[in-house]
């Protein structure tokens, strides 16, 4: 894949903008695609929230490959990458980058680490996972407690990789990085699909998930960063 990286191809932008992705990293991570259909008691867009959050919450783990696009408005830049994440409930997460080569970002259990040697090899940013306040687990940035965080809008169906999915535009009713969302939530399988983010810098993100794999065995040893020998580690 070619043109710039964002999240999910290590953006060569500014650090300003550096920082705000594990936010999307989170956007990134719990969309996974389950193989029964299960019942929707009522269309509306507040009991598909309710029963996709039921659904994420029996789930001990997933992974999954992902294609992201991020185009930044104030540069008028769009960048796409892709690679494999995986999430282990409640604190292990990882984006494990193809394309660019060796970029990631893990959380530990303790620390979420961002690391793109693709745009600046010297430096690796650190935050605790507490600060980060969830936003790299899908689950919980976007469908715990969906009544009381967003404003839901169904907006209808369409189909995402093979999968007919509903179709819902999200407004945050609390402080938010994100000034609104969609989300595509399988009509069968109750899980995310897709996602796309506007956030508070007009930048957009669009993420998809494929090849989805649910309640893998997962090494904790996949969860661990250790910055390269000579690569400052800047803390948040």
């Amino acid at each position: 894949m070619s043109s710039e990286p964002i999240c999910l191809r290590a953006p060569r932008l500014r650090r300003g903008f550096r920082d705000r992705l594990p936010t999307l990293v989170g956007p990134a991570v719990g969309v996974l695609l389950a193989f029964a259909p299960l019942p929707v008691h009522g269309q509306s867009a507040l009991n598909v929230l309710e029963a996709a959050s039921e659904r994420y919450a029996d789930l001990e783990g997933f992974c999954a490959d992902f294609d992201q696009v991020v185009e930044v408005t104030l540069l008028r830049q769009v960048t796409r990458s892709e690679g494999e994440l995986c999430q282990l409930p409640p604190d292990r997460f990882e984006m494990r980058f193809t394309d660019p080569e060796g970029d990631r970002v893990v959380a530990d259990g303790t620390d979420l680490w961002v690391y793109f040697p693709s745009t600046d090899e010297g430096q690796v940013f650190r935050q605790r996972l507490g600060a980060a306040e969830g936003r790299f687990d899908l689950h919980g940035e976007f469908l715990s407690d969906p009544g009381e965080r967003y404003r839901a809008e169904l907006e209808g169906r369409e189909t995402v990789n093979g999968t007919e999915a509903h179709v819902l535009a999200l407004e945050p009713r609390q402080d938010s990085q994100y000034r609104w969302a969609r989300v595509w939530i399988g009509v069968g399988d109750l899980l995310i699909h897709k996602l796309e983010i506007h956030d508070d810098a007009d930048s957009i993100r669009m993420l998809e998930l494929s090849n989805l794999r649910l309640n893998p065995t997962l090494s904790e040893e996949r969860f661990r960063f250790d910055p390269p020998s000579g690569v400052q580690v800047i803390t948040r």
